[in-house]
């Protein structure tokens, strides 16, 4: 019996999906793992393939980046939405082997970023309960609310502005130097946009910020840490606001970011909440977990799901 459904998305990491499947097929072999290969095709491919075979195998393994993961994950949750009470249909876990841009997520989960190590944790690996974070959104060009499951964090503003431009990028670079390159480009159309946001039952009126960063996990953009204290195992969503900055201020701040040592700086927000709302009167950029959510966002509604997806860690 197969155990292990490896979904593998071969254009992630640049194509690093393709080149790594032979030898994760080596590699499972060796550690004597019962598995089967699914190879997506288009986006959304992992996301319904780990929905409809979550009832199949013991572990569906997302092999991509992070937003191989997060469909991946989706699909998890959502058998698990449509079914919370049936203790007796056993679903399948997840299981994570890196081969994407910015690998963020394992960085919270302390999963080895070597390939090898990697393939032996899915042998060894103990079983945790995984909080995922859901978003829905609007936009000004459809009202119609949309949705999506999230596993590391959700970018908004800036951030969002910075994962759109490295999603569009076509150069021969991966994690933090792709989206250093992003963020300069970036800088010449820098937007502070005016957000209203609520933190679970406490509001504020709309105020200027460069970015707001909802992190279930503590890193994002390939190494930056927006909320190095976010941890994706104790039921809540870790929060950075930043006030509105200038491109020379942005320059100065983010080697800061990249340390995690922003937390606590004057015009820096950092909050716990399970449930966090923004809304703007500007339309505003977003990402979640490196998938992009659209250019004209005017709402956001993000929630913790605690505890919702066993995961091999």
């Amino acid at each position: 019996m197969q155990t292990h459904l490896v979904i593998v998305n071969p254009t992630s990491g640049r194509g690093r999906g393709r080149k790594l499947r032979p030898r994760a097929q080596q590699l499972l072999d060796a550690a004597g793992l019962a598995y089967e290969f699914y190879d997506t095709e288009s986006r959304g491919d992992a996301r319904r393939v780990a929905r409809d075979e979550a009832e199949r195998y013991s572990v569906i393994v997302a092999m991509g980046g992070d937003g191989t993961i997060q469909e991946v994950a989706g699909g998890l949750a959502d058998a698990r939405l449509d079914s919370p009470h049936d203790e007796h249909k056993p679903l399948a876990d997840l299981g994570i082997l890196p081969a994407g841009t910015g690998n963020d997520l394992i960085k919270s989960l302390r999963l080895p970023g070597d390939f090898e190590e990697a393939c032996e944790r899915l042998r060894v690996g103990r079983r945790r309960p995984l909080d995922l974070g859901r978003i829905r959104w609007r936009t000004s060009e459809d009202s119609r609310e949309r949705e999506r499951i999230f596993v590391n964090n959700v970018g908004l503003g800036f951030e969002g502005q910075v994962g759109w431009e490295a999603y569009h990028l076509k150069i021969p670079l991966r994690g933090m130097p792709l989206y250093l390159m992003a963020l300069l480009r970036v800088l010449g159309r820098l937007v502070n946009p005016p957000l209203a946001i609520r933190y679970d039952e406490e509001a504020s009126p709309p105020e200027a910020k460069l970015l707001i960063s909802v992190g279930n996990g503590h890193t994002s953009g390939g190494g930056f840490k927006l909320n190095p204290r976010a941890n994706p195992f104790d039921g809540k969503l870790d929060c950075c606001a930043i006030a509105a900055r200038g491109r020379l201020e942005v320059l100065r701040f983010l080697p800061k970011v990249m340390k995690g040592k922003h937390v606590g700086m004057p015009g820096v927000e950092s909050r716990r909440a399970e449930l966090v709302e923004l809304s703007s009167e500007r339309a505003f950029h977003g990402h979640a977990d490196g998938e992009l959510l659209g250019e004209s966002i005017t709402h956001a509604r993000i929630e913790i799901l605690p505890g919702l997806l066993p995961t091999i860690c």
